[in-house]
Parts: C-alpha cells; sequence; structure tokens
C-alpha cells in the first residue's frame, strides 16, 4: 500500500507553491525586522527600507582605514551619497564623553566614518557597531522605535576584509588598476561582532531574524567565552600591532552615530 506523505504546516517541511517561492526569493531579506550583510555592496541590499544600518568593522586595517570603504564608492562603482560634504550630525557620541568619545577619538576613526556615510545608502541612521556597544546598540533601536510609534527595521552589515587582489602590484606597476570584487573577504571579528549586536537586539525582543542573521548570533552565543581569543588571533589581527588589536577589544560601551537618519532632519 503506498505511503501517504503528510501535510505539514508552512515552515515544517511543507513544500511551498513555486510563485509563493520566487515572491520570497525576489524579496530576499526585506520580510524581516533584522536583517545581515557583508559590505557596501550588501549594506545597499539589505537595508532597503530599514530605519537603521549598523556598520560592525572591530579591527581597523593594516592601512588605517575602513575596511571596505577606500575611496567611497558604492556597489556600482560610483561615489556615495552626499561625497562633496560632510553628513549633518556624523560622528556623534551619545552618552558620556569616555575612552570613545569625540574629544578622545583618532582622527582616523573620524575620516572612516565619513567614508563609511557616503558609501551607504541614503535615508537610515547609521551607527558604528562592536563587540563593546552591542547593548547601546539595542537601546537606540528600542528608543526610535519608542520615538516612531513603530517598529525597526535594522540592517546589520559586517564590513568584512579587503585584500589587494592578485597581480594588483603588476597592474600598478603597468599604470592600471586591478579588478577587485565588491564582496569583502569573510572576516571572523566582524562575524562576531554584528552577531553580538543581533543578540543584543534580541534579548529586548526586536528578534525577527532573518537566516543570515540567525547564523551571524547563533556563531557568537556559541563561542561567547572565546571571542576575544579568536579575534586577537585572526587574520586581520596578525597584521596589526598588538597594541592595536588591544585598542579595538577595550573600545567602551558608547553609541557613536556615524550619520542621523531623515527622520532625525525631519524633527
Amino acid at each position: 500500500m503506498p505511503t501517504v506523505p503528510r501535510v505539514l504546516p508552512c515552515g515544517k517541511g511543507q513544500v511551498l507553491h513555486s510563485g509563493y517561492r520566487d515572491g520570497v526569493r525576489e524579496r530576499g531579506q526585506q520580510q524581516y525586522q533584522v536583517r545581515f550583510g557583508w559590505g557596501l555592496a550588501g549594506a545597499h541590499r539589505v537595508a532597503a527600507g530599514a530605519h537603521v544600518v549598523v556598520w560592525v568593522d572591530v579591527l581597523p586595517d593594516a592601512a588605517g582605514t575602513a575596511a571596505g570603504v577606500e575611496g567611497t564608492h558604492g556597489p556600482d562603482g560610483t561615489h556615495g551619497p552626499d561625497s562633496t560634504h560632510e553628513p549633518d550630525g556624523a560622528d556623534s557620541t551619545h552618552g558620556p564623553v569616555g575612552a570613545d568619545g569625540p574629544d578622545s577619538t583618532p582622527d582616523r576613526h573620524r575620516t572612516d566614518h565619513r567614508a563609511v556615510a557616503r558609501g551607504l545608502p541614503v535615508g537610515p541612521e547609521v551607527v558604528a557597531g562592536h563587540l563593546g556597544n552591542a547593548t547601546a546598540v539595542a537601546e537606540r533601536v528600542t528608543s526610535l522605535q519608542a520615538e516612531r510609534g513603530d517598529r525597526c527595521v535594522v540592517a546589520v552589515v559586517a564590513a568584512g576584509s579587503h585584500h589587494a587582489a592578485a597581480g594588483a602590484d603588476a597592474a600598478e606597476a603597468a599604470g592600471e588598476s586591478a579588478d577587485v570584487p565588491d564582496a569583502p573577504d569573510f572576516a571572523v571579528e566582524d562575524l562576531l561582532g554584528a552577531g553580538a549586536v543581533i543578540d543584543a537586539l534580541s534579548a529586548v525582543g526586536i528578534d525577527h531574524c532573518s537566516p543570515e542573521a540567525a547564523a551571524a548570533s547563533a556563531a557568537y552565543t556559541g563561542l561567547r567565552r572565546a571571542v576575544k581569543h579568536l579575534v586577537s588571533a585572526s587574520e586581520a589581527a596578525r597584521t596589526l600591532e598588538p597594541t592595536q588589536v588591544h585598542a579595538a577589544l577595550a573600545r567602551g560601551p558608547e553609541l557613536v552615530t556615524i550619520r542621523p537618519g531623515e527622520h532625525n532632519r525631519r524633527a
């Protein structure tokens, strides 16, 4: 006697109608409140309709610039928005001025943030996230939700690493530009930093996560006790001085706003 397959509810093994499945594919992560992507190209994909973008760049690169923002180009090769002037209110600090306050933040970090602001999509508020301020990021999102009287969509973006393309030195010597991929390389420190932010959002009830965001959060929660060791031993850390890595891991809980959102400018 042939076996009759069980009819399961959606999400429990049921095969979706092809039309519905294609619709979900077209929307990508847009049906989720908390999303996760890599680099500027990923930000332009997952930040559609978002109210807050959290740019996670845990370690500086060896050149002292923010990963993936050299030249401040968007994914289409053009300069990002506001490339002719600095965003109003960029790089402001919420909370007490301390180790990460505006008076003690190195000029390099301020320059990096301006470059990030120019490369990211126009509209959402952009804040800097890292391992030390995940709770402050979550508090900012809940505060913004209270101001709006509605939920906030959050795009968490890991900066990732960018390495010189194969043959880049030869191309430069010949006066030509080397082809560089839009997507950054995987960076474990940024994955863990993004996971910390997503975990903090879940802790305050903002937990409608995309699978990508859920996986980043699980990486952080599963490795929570080893995070500092993993970051210190990472590929990116090995290109830096130990003092630079220590300073990055010692950053405080203050929230740095890289760029205010359109809702702030209208207020």
